[in-house]
């Protein structure tokens, strides 16, 4: 098998929401007007991405996609609004592997390095070791800042890489 880690396409779309959506479905079930509204600014992230604000995936050489990593723009300010970058890393249910997730980290990385960002932020939450260690491995520092009892969990670290 041939995988590639590569910039989505408008023809991913499809894959890469059946995979959010698999994540948050169950817990949304009973909030269908706020997770229809998550649904549509999701949709309006990815027909925004350009350049280093963009969707990777994993596709394992037929077309078929295993996970999809995203760096979206956090800031507004016209002094800081292409400088840093949102991450989130969805890897499909059945395929949770540590390299996908790795892989497509590591070439996004490699990707964004080389532009104006500089720094990429991560929210992952208290509980998820996995990607706390993977956050580790290229080199996200933990901030001492904790999202406490935010709307969908309850406890979240931010995570900071710095590019620069």
């Amino acid at each position: 098998m041939n995988t590639n880690v590569r910039l989505a396409t408008d023809s991913d779309w499809q894959q890469i929401l059946t995979i959010y959506k698999s994540y948050w479905d169950k817990y949304f079930e009973n909030m269908t007007d706020e997770y229809r509204k998550i649904l549509k600014y999701f949709k309006e992230s990815f027909d925004k991405r350009n350049g280093y604000f963009n969707y990777w995936v994993y596709d394992n050489g037929e077309g078929e996609i295993y996970g999809w990593f995203s760096c979206l723009q956090v800031f507004n300010s016209p002094l800081r609004r292409d400088y840093t970058g949102e991450i989130s890393v969805f890897i499909r249910q059945d395929k949770k592997y540590g390299i996908i997730a790795a892989r497509i980290l590591a070439k996004t990385i490699e990707d964004v390095s080389n532009t104006e960002l500089t720094c990429l932020l991560a929210n992952i939450v208290t509980k998820n070791i996995a990607s706390q260690k993977l956050a580790k491995h290229f080199g996200f520092i933990k901030s001492d800042f904790t999202f406490i009892n935010t709307p969908f969990y309850p406890e979240v670290n931010l995570w900071v890489k710095p590019l620069k």
